[in-house]
């Protein structure tokens, strides 16, 4: 299997394993001298017949199957083009970017504040990229560097325990200006895993839907995130049957009091919980 195949392969088993409604993205970091790959892909500025969020094409792309190449003259969000990505570069580059939230979005309390509570965001320099390569990972055209996956909150949670099943800890910061574009610069330049609530631009550029959430997975963590996917809980059964457990993994039966299921008794302590109180009972007064 080549490195495409395998990479439209985690596509697939995270599309059908999650139930997603939406493609999985594959995000290419284009840089200067970088080979550009074989394959149909659009151009914003041309298919569009102007410019346009990068949060509108990430929806393209995750519902059409549509692969799209961006440079700085396709995006029309400045935050994204100048801030994020550095494709383009302002004079006293990037104070006009805040200037412009402060003096006409009011996004934060001032300008000092939309300085403040965006400190920690990490940010390409202008001109360290060229552009932005994006795809359906199920049939990306390139080996990604991130992998954009917008999902409902189960989802979300068992992305989360995937990812975090070898011991790692996602550590994920928030501002109320969370946007798809700045979640994949985190996710390249840390290379961990983060997770980001859609921000004004995706929900009405990007048509991000009220359940919906973002994670983001590097490439080196792809294949252990998708391999992953449903192993947490594992000791605890399946649900169903003499093995059953309300709390395995995937959660198939949510149950508010005492039931049964098949004859077998759907809400309980978790064998865990039980453990734990064992060894505790000495404490009880």
């Amino acid at each position: 299997m080549d490195d495409l195949e395998k990479y439209r392969k985690f596509g697939q088993d995270l599309i059908d394993k999650l139930k997603l409604l939406t493609y999985p993205i594959a995000v290419k970091i284009m840089k200067e001298g970088d080979e550009m790959p074989k394959g149909n892909f659009f151009r914003p500025h041309k298919f569009f017949g102007y410019f346009v969020p990068t949060c509108t094409t990430h929806y393209w792309v995750r519902t059409s199957g549509y692969s799209f190449y961006l440079e700085g003259e396709d995006i029309s969000c400045a935050p994204s083009s100048y801030l994020y990505y550095g494709l383009e570069e302002s004079e006293n580059h990037p104070e006009t970017v805040y200037k412009g939230w402060a003096k006409y979005a009011g996004f934060k309390e001032d300008i000092k504040a939309e300085k403040s509570s965006r400190a920690t965001d990490y940010t390409f320099e202008p001109g360290e990229i060229k552009g932005l390569l994006l795809s359906p990972l199920n049939n990306t055209l390139v080996k990604p560097d991130v992998v954009l996956i917008y999902c409902i909150s189960l989802a979300l949670g068992s992305l989360i325990l995937s990812a975090t099943y070898e011991g790692d800890c996602i550590n994920s910061e928030f501002n109320g200006m969370e946007a798809s574009c700045k979640g994949v610069v985190k996710t390249y330049k840390t290379n961990q895993c983060n997770v980001a609530c859609p921000g004004l631009g995706d929900r009405t550029a990007g048509n991000a839907s009220a359940i919906e959430m973002l994670f983001f997975i590097p490439e080196s963590k792809l294949e252990m995130v998708t391999n992953n996917l449903f192993k947490a809980g594992n000791k605890q059964g399946s649900g169903f049957g003499p093995a059953s457990n309300p709390y395995a993994i995937p959660h198939i039966v949510g149950s508010v009091g005492s039931n049964r299921i098949f004859g077998s008794v759907a809400v309980g302590d978790a064998p865990q919980w039980r453990y734990s109180r064992k060894r505790n009972v000495k404490n009880k007064k």
